[in-house]
């Protein structure tokens, strides 16, 4: 029951701080050269994702399934997997956490130098084959898929060209 109480914190926290941000958000002058939309755009668009992000949160706590110690003790999982044994995530939670920290520096510094597509598609490939295990052409259909979509948003939709980096030669 704690970790139902912190998810809503969390979800409560993030649509207080996306308010906040939104606010500062309107408070950015408007301009009157150049594209309709301005500088504003952009910082509403996150605003938004916030909080829609914290009201799926909280959905999908109301539809949480209360299971029985016993019958969950029965039925567990083998331990082969991240998050499948209780006690095993609150033990290593600190490392994962460190290196989750580290892969996105490394990201970051590399996003540039190499290139949106292939950083971002290495980077969610990172992450998902650590999370989402043996489940290879889930991981790479879905990590190739976000990275061609947010770039065809990003440059088609939205006029914002993605650093090429590698791809540029």
């Amino acid at each position: 029951m704690k970790s139902l109480r912190g998810d809503a914190q969390l979800a409560i926290g993030v649509i207080v701080l996306a308010c906040v941000y939104l606010y500062m958000d309107m408070r950015l002058p408007e301009m009157r050269l150049g594209d309709p939309l301005g500088p504003k755009a952009f910082p509403t668009l996150v605003g938004i994702g916030l909080i829609a992000s914290a009201l799926l949160l909280l959905i999908e706590r109301r539809h949480k399934v209360r299971i029985d110690p016993l019958s969950a003790a029965k039925a567990a999982p083998p331990h082969d997997e991240p998050g499948t044994n209780p006690g095993d995530g609150v033990k290593h939670s600190p490392l994962v956490l460190v290196g989750m920290v580290m892969w996105t520096a490394l990201y970051y510094f590399c996003f540039v130098r190499v290139g949106y597509l292939i950083a971002t598609t290495v980077f969610l490939l990172g992450l998902l084959t650590y999370f989402n295990r043996k489940r290879y052409k889930t991981n790479i259909a879905v990590a190739l898929g976000f990275t061609l979509v947010f770039d065809l948003l990003f440059s088609l939709v939205l006029g914002v060209p993605m650093p090429a980096g590698l791809l540029s030669i």
